[in-house]
């Protein structure tokens, strides 16, 4: 299973607030997917942002996941590790029977960049 805390992006910090949680993480813009992702302009691929998502949530669940389910992603804004290394991945997790539901947003103080629903499936 692919892993890209500690290389694509690192955690700086976790808050619980009434409506769920945050994390405020760090991408680091070293990672071998800028390079091809885009020459001299790197940007924050989707997926990237995704596979971010999941991993806090295992974090946050205390177990990895599967991604089983997408029902919106919206990307909104262009994420850059140059002009927005921190963000905020702000999620609210329910466990429902085997699968847990995920509603989670990308974003800094100013501006959400991706807005995700989804299920996750316990690996």
């Amino acid at each position: 299973m692919i892993t890209l805390l500690n290389d694509y992006f690192r955690i700086d910090g976790r808050t619980a607030e009434n409506d769920g949680t945050v994390f405020r993480v760090t991408l680091l813009p070293e990672h071998g997917v800028y390079a091809g992702h885009f020459p001299g302009n790197p940007v924050s691929p989707g997926v990237c942002n995704i596979q971010m998502i999941k991993e806090c949530a295992g974090l946050l669940a205390g177990k990895p996941f599967f991604l089983g389910y997408i029902s919106q992603c919206r990307l909104s804004a262009v994420i850059t590790p140059q002009t927005t290394p921190q963000l905020q991945v702000r999620m609210q997790l329910t466990e429902t029977d085997s699968v847990y539901k995920v509603c989670a947003t990308v974003c800094d103080d100013t501006i959400t960049y991706m807005e995700f629903k989804g299920e996750l499936t316990p690996v």
